[in-house]
């Protein structure tokens, strides 16, 4: 057994400060450690998926992220780890608990199969994985191989931690009590019909011609990211493939590791259903420089154009509920561009919902660039630019 500090102090001498991720009583050493000292940030993701999607949008900014939870929820972050950090060949460190271990101790019915497969499912989806040190000659030896391991193979390394690896720490930090109120209006303005609105194509245009040369645009999967690439490929876009709904995660990970950056999120609305959450972390802490723009044709545009729910959903008044600073929404093509340019809603989260209809152009085509390329260069971008 160690002291929280041991394996964590360890941690920050290779870079890594980052930590997000979701309880478990074997991790509360060192989620409480992190909280506590200034010298570390956590973010507590609403689910596992979002936590390896932010540490993925942290690390691509050139920080260095740690991702913590329990074994059942490995399974909600299956999909990110396999299709966003395995194809973008991003390293993220994981302490993954062993909840549920075979012949260890009691635990509660629901960990059972996980602690029984856990290790095969990393094996499975090619993980390279050991277990926890849990002794403090072990720390740095463990520490230092999975370090070179993900630099030199740009893959993640995982820790099963079992039971009493890790000495109790008790949280010393205090939230300030204060009492929440909110008083709710949103006006969503919509007046097109819907085969006489705008194309994401037009959208699109729009975006890029806004955002600026200090500005970081990330598309959501399936033909969003295949029209912004076919309209201009820039060194400062990334076309998220798969890892459905992890497009704003990964973009909050870029805005809050790189505050002098815009940052511009270019969602769909089968995307922004999936993990809806994720707002709920953008409204708690508030990167100022992140502009979240949903393109709602409510439909799954990419599979066959299959109806979404999006038409009975207020996104703008949920963003609102969720803490976003302003939260807008139009169907005119005008209207968008001026939210884009208004200095006021620079100044964000700022969440612009924009009604398009479905369809894209018929010679529509796929990213002539790897994944993990289009994310080099988006690191080289990011190295040298500045908000301004």
């Amino acid at each position: 057994m160690i002291q929280a500090n041991q394996f964590l102090e360890e941690c920050l001498s290779l870079g890594f400060d980052f930590f997000t991720g979701t309880p478990c009583s074997y991790l509360k050493p060192f989620i409480n450690y992190v909280i506590d000292h200034n010298e570390f940030r956590f973010i507590d993701a609403v689910n596992e998926g979002d936590a390896v999607a932010i540490a993925a949008g942290v690390t691509v900014a050139g920080g260095r992220s740690v991702v913590m939870f329990q074994n059942s929820g490995l399974g909600n972050a299956v999909n990110p780890l396999t299709s966003l950090i395995d194809t973008f060949h991003i390293p993220i460190m994981l302490i993954v608990t062993l909840r549920g271990e075979p012949g260890g101790h009691p635990d509660e019915p629901q960990h059972e199969l996980m602690g029984a497969v856990l290790t095969d499912l990393l094996d499975a989806m090619r993980i390279k994985w050991s277990f926890f040190p849990n002794e403090s000659n072990l720390i740095k030896s463990a520490l230092h191989e999975a370090n070179n391991y993900m630099l030199s193979e740009n893959k993640p390394f995982v820790f099963v931690m079992k039971k009493d690896d890790v000495n109790p720490y008790e949280l010393q930090f205090k939230r300030e009590d204060k009492p929440f109120h909110l008083e709710l209006k949103q006006n969503d303005n919509f007046s097109k019909l819907y085969v006489e609105r705008h194309t994401r194509t037009e959208a699109l245009k729009v975006i890029q011609t806004s955002a600026g040369k200090n500005s970081v645009l990330i598309a959501t999967t399936g033909k969003t990211g295949r029209e912004l690439y076919e309209l201009d490929d820039k060194e400062n876009q990334i076309y998220l493939v798969g890892s459905m709904g992890c497009a704003l995660a990964f973009g909050f990970g870029i805005a809050v590791t790189k505050p002098d950056l815009n940052v511009y999120v270019i969602d769909g609305d089968g995307a922004l259903l999936m993990r809806t959450g994720t707002m709920a972390t953008v409204g708690a802490y508030q990167p100022e420089n992140l502009t979240h723009v949903l393109l709602d044709n409510e439909a799954h545009d990419s599979t066959g154009g299959q109806s979404t729910v999006s038409n009975n959903v207020s996104f703008s008044a949920v963003a609102k509920g969720f803490g976003y600073k302003n939260a807008v929404s139009t169907d005119q093509l005008k209207s968008f561009e001026t939210f884009l340019h208004d200095e006021q809603l620079k100044i964000g989260p700022t969440f612009i919902h924009f009604k398009i209809k479905k369809g894209s152009p018929k010679t529509l085509g796929r990213p002539g660039i790897k994944p993990y390329e289009v994310k080099e260069r988006l690191q080289k971008f990011i190295q040298t630019r500045e908000r301004k």
